[in-house]
């Protein structure tokens, strides 16, 4: 298992102990390590990202060494709940179906969704997508059901990973896909995204934010991770990190959605 480390208080993590002079809590905490910019795996194996130094923000914050664990999306939450790691901070969408089986955070973080397709694909949309196939998560909440629903003529093929995404869309075997527009704007900012453009964007399927994902009844971390993220949109730390991260101009701000 690649691991990053998030310390707490800084000379006495660094010796392994919390501010009490116990060992450091170790937390296992899982991420999809696939989907930049908000997470990646690095040449070397270690994983970077905006919601890795998020989270590892947030982990200083509550005093506690945290373990990071690559884990597919799509086996997220079964993983959690067979106990492979105490909590997912890993884009995860708050939704009513899956506020039925765990416990989510505060929401860390909102964005609007998009369409992605090649240049000169699509003129009118979504008239130029009818009859053809666009990629997009499997996992992702209320995605196929959307496409369903608003899209009838588009085909919608499933994946596990944005890579996997990109990689048809390269080869020809999509035109194009539906995702949160974050990592498609960080796609199109590559070399390989350079024959594509967006096609529709400032809608959101979900508009719930991103939480981090607990199992029922563990409200003892759930409200120090609450505590820390609200420290952190407080004192500008947020700020600071999705701008490491993120075009200027773009909005990840979900306190809107606090419930206060």
């Amino acid at each position: 298992m690649k691991t990053l480390t998030g310390f707490g208080a800084a000379a006495l993590v660094a010796l392994g102990l919390s501010a009490s002079g116990a060992a450091a809590e170790t937390i296992l905490v899982a991420t999809e390590a696939s989907y930049p910019p908000f997470s990646q795996t690095e040449a070397d194996g270690s994983y970077s990202g905006f919601e890795i130094d998020l989270g590892n923000e947030v982990c200083t914050r509550i005093q506690a060494e945290c373990e990071w664990v690559k884990q597919d999306f799509d086996g997220a939450i079964a993983a959690l709940l067979s106990e492979k790691f105490r909590m997912i901070f890993s884009a995860m969408s708050i939704t009513e179906e899956r506020k039925e089986v765990a416990d989510f955070s505060v929401p860390y973080f909102n964005v609007k969704d998009a369409f992605v397709a090649r240049k000169g694909e699509v003129t009118t949309f979504p008239d130029d997508l009818a009859g053809k196939t666009i990629g997009g998560y499997e996992a992702s909440a209320g995605v196929r059901e959307y496409m369903t629903e608003n899209y009838p003529d588009i085909t919608f093929r499933g994946y596990q990973r944005f890579d996997q995404i990109a990689a048809d869309m390269q080869a020809g075997r999509i035109v194009g896909a539906l995702e949160a527009e974050t990592p498609i704007r960080d796609f199109l900012g590559k070399p390989e995204g350079a024959d594509f453009e967006i096609v529709h964007s400032g809608f959101c399927i979900t508009c719930s934010g991103a939480g981090a994902m607990f199992r029922k009844g563990d409200d003892e971390l759930r409200e120090r991770v609450n505590a820390a993220l609200r420290d952190i949109y407080a004192d500008g730390t947020f700020d600071t990190i999705a701008a490491r991260w993120f075009p200027e101009g773009m909005n990840l701000r979900a306190d809107m959605l606090w419930d206060e």
